[in-house]
């Protein structure tokens, strides 16, 4: 086995070298989509692809593209548009995102990609710009803040569609010296994982565990000291759970895999602009994408036998990866044309089947 030249890597789990041959040059061939190249993916459905993009106006633009009738349409438009996470949740043939304004009025909207129509299934007016959102089931939670006076509050709700609010679940009150904050959630297992920062105590940070009926606490995960270091110096924008597994990235688009052994999580691998291959649905998946933006490198995690691949795509000298989403069986990759140094536009999307690049992959024997 050889090491990794970049970040760390578990001594209790394999990481293997690996490399693809001919494969990026097929998919090109064969499952290349191209009608949407202008735009970013950000949702993967059974049939489907919502995207997103800026318009002339500034208005966010979020639309749906049929990948068998290669027809796209455009379906919400939002003007006074300010910021979004970007990192839809996705129930059954629904996209839900949450959307900002530069009024201070935050959104949830859903996109039925069925019926191709758009709502907002809530709205309220808040000084904190960032929302995040997650489903587990059929549930929508969303992570938000507010301020009074000196004290803030960081809540996560879920979605009630008979009254049409959000239910606090769990809440942290805090201050600039004193209190807990919460930085960031996920949904997995049935379960909450809350990454909670003491505001007293300099860096340190962990993770809460809640049941997801009564939302008890029933546990707590305590960082590595290089995960440790990771997650408190910096604001976390994405932070993700599966099976035994973490993903975390930072805004200085740093990204970490964590482990979970025990009450622990360790360091699995750490990376500048290590990014996950999102799946919005929140599954339970054999095998987990993650790739090195603006690079080459994909790396496949196989969750059941706890080896992570990692293999460099063959993307000609003036193409990188731009993004990946993920539906637990296929990933949609955008290429990114490196010779563009004003808009880096996306020269190709591609779709690529998990189980084809795992059989693809060949083992390297040090």
């Amino acid at each position: 086995m050889k090491k990794i030249k970049r970040g760390k890597y578990l001594f209790g789990s394999l990481l293997v070298f690996a490399f693809v041959t001919t494969l990026l040059l097929n998919l090109k061939q064969e499952n290349e989509i191209g009608d949407i190249n202008n735009y970013t993916p950000i949702a993967l459905l059974e049939d489907a692809i919502v995207y997103n993009y800026i318009n002339d106006d500034d208005a966010l633009v979020i639309g749906y593209y049929d990948i068998a009738s290669k027809k796209q349409s455009d379906v919400i438009c939002e003007n006074g548009f300010y910021i979004s996470s970007g990192l839809p949740a996705v129930i059954d043939n629904s996209v839900i995102l949450p959307v900002t304004l530069n009024t201070n009025e935050h959104k949830l909207m859903k996109i039925n990609a069925d019926s191709n129509t758009s709502e907002m299934i809530f709205n309220e007016f808040n000084s904190y710009p960032i929302d995040s959102v997650a489903t587990m089931n059929t549930g929508i939670y969303m992570l938000s803040s507010k301020k009074d006076n000196s004290t803030a509050t960081s809540y996560i709700r879920k979605y009630n569609e008979n009254t049409n609010e959000m239910d606090i679940c769990i809440e942290k009150e805090f201050t600039d010296n004193t209190g807990e904050q919460i930085k960031a959630f996920a949904c997995n297992n049935e379960k909450i994982y809350v990454m909670v920062n003491q505001i007293e105590t300099e860096n340190d940070t962990y993770i809460e565990i809640y049941d997801d009926k009564n939302y008890d606490l029933i546990g707590k995960l305590y960082f590595d000291s290089e995960l440790k270091n990771f997650v408190s110096n910096n604001g976390i924008v994405q932070f993700y759970c599966f099976d035994n597994y973490v993903y975390i990235r930072n805004f200085s688009d740093y990204g970490a895999i964590g482990k979970i052994e025990s009450n622990q999580v360790k360091t699995l691998l750490d990376l500048p602009n290590l990014r996950i291959a999102y799946n919005g649905k929140n599954t339970q998946d054999n095998y987990y994408g993650f790739f090195l933006r603006s690079g080459k490198d994909f790396y496949l995690l196989d969750v059941y036998t706890d080896t992570l691949y990692q293999t460099n795509l063959e993307l000609s000298q003036d193409e990188s990866i731009r993004n990946a989403i993920s539906d637990g069986n296929d990933i949609c990759i955008s290429i990114m044309n490196e010779r563009d140094t004003e808009t880096f536009t996306t020269k190709n999307t591609i779709i690529v089947d998990f189980d084809k690049l795992k059989k693809s992959i060949s083992v390297l024997t040090s």
